[in-house]
């Protein structure tokens, strides 16, 4: 087998795209995630610490592996099944909460999924600022179910993709579009085992970078560190169903947040609103953080590939 060095994965032509909070972006890459977040609902809350490591096998393939670690507690008198995130896309998974009143029960901190993402990019153009990538998910119930962990093998196919609007034409008002980026992914999870349950999964970040204005579209002569920034908002959107119908309300939500990008590494910070009336009983509050590392850029040695 032959040893080659990858290239930042992240970036097509002159576009450099940012690693999304939820969205599972269509970049092979060698990277590190780490998410803190803190999430408050009706009747509780929870700490939580997702983490993520990705690694190209290839410069179009590559497998991530992840979990969180969740502590999740519920006010007195209440019960709240599964009030911790879980990582579905990293996506948190809500229909199995329930609260009931007057009833004790130790909800324990913990582990979740363990989650394994195949990712192969069969499209790029440079010209478009464009990729595309297909994918497997698969969701392994190595956690604790008081924690946020399910009991039954998840899997499915995943669809990812990311688009500059750097070909937009450089002319009047329309060129300041230009710096925009879109990414997003579509899956369909199924459940291997127990009552038939499967998820449905819908994510997609916009986000706009003060860097690719700077440089491509109007110099500004902003100071660097401002430059750095890339504002982006995320829309998820994930619903159980049930034999082709649908399971439970659809779980809508959006997080604005702000991206700091430098070099090899990124960090973030967003927070979660409700966008209808079946979520907002668990989106009363949360801070949503991310520190991403590209390792092949701090670890040469990290950017070889198999094949």
């Amino acid at each position: 087998m032959l040893l080659t060095a990858a290239s930042a994965g992240a970036q097509v032509g002159k576009r450099n795209f940012i690693e999304p909070l939820i969205v599972q972006d269509p970049n092979p890459s060698n990277e590190l995630d780490l998410l803190p977040a803190w999430l408050r609902y009706a009747h509780g809350q929870a700490y939580s610490l997702a983490f993520s490591l990705e690694k190209q096998l290839s410069p179009l393939f590559s497998i991530q592996v992840g979990s969180a670690w969740n502590d999740p507690s519920c006010d007195p008198g209440f019960v709240c099944d599964g009030i911790a995130p879980q990582r579905r896309g990293r996506v948190r998974s809500r229909h199995s909460r329930r609260r009931r009143l007057l009833v004790r029960e130790q909800v324990l901190s913990g582990f979740t999924d363990l989650e394994v993402l195949t990712k192969y990019a069969f499209l790029t153009s440079v010209e478009h600022e464009m990729r595309l990538a297909i994918g497997s998910d698969l969701f392994l119930p190595a956690g604790n179910p008081t924690a946020g962990g399910n009991t039954h093998t998840h899997m499915g196919p995943i669809l990812m993709f990311a688009k500059g609007f750097g070909d937009i034409p450089d002319t009047g008002f329309a060129k300041y579009l230009r710096p925009l980026a879109l990414q997003g992914d579509a899956e369909y999870l199924f459940r291997t085992g127990g009552t038939l349950s499967d998820d449905a999964v819908v994510d997609w970040d916009i986000s706009y970078s003060l860097q690719y204005l700077n440089d491509y579209v109007r110099r500004l002569n902003m100071p660097q560190p401002m430059r750095n920034l890339v504002p982006f908002a995320e829309f998820t959107y994930e619903q159980v169903v049930r034999a082709r119908h649908a399971g439970t309300t659809p779980d809508l939500a959006v997080l604005p947040g702000v991206a700091y990008m430098s070099g090899a590494w990124q960090v973030s910070v967003a927070t979660s609103l409700a966008l209808n009336h079946g979520t907002v009983e668990f989106d009363h509050a949360a801070v949503v953080t991310l520190l991403s590392l590209t390792l092949d850029q701090l670890i040469p040695a990290a950017g070889r590939t198999l094949f």
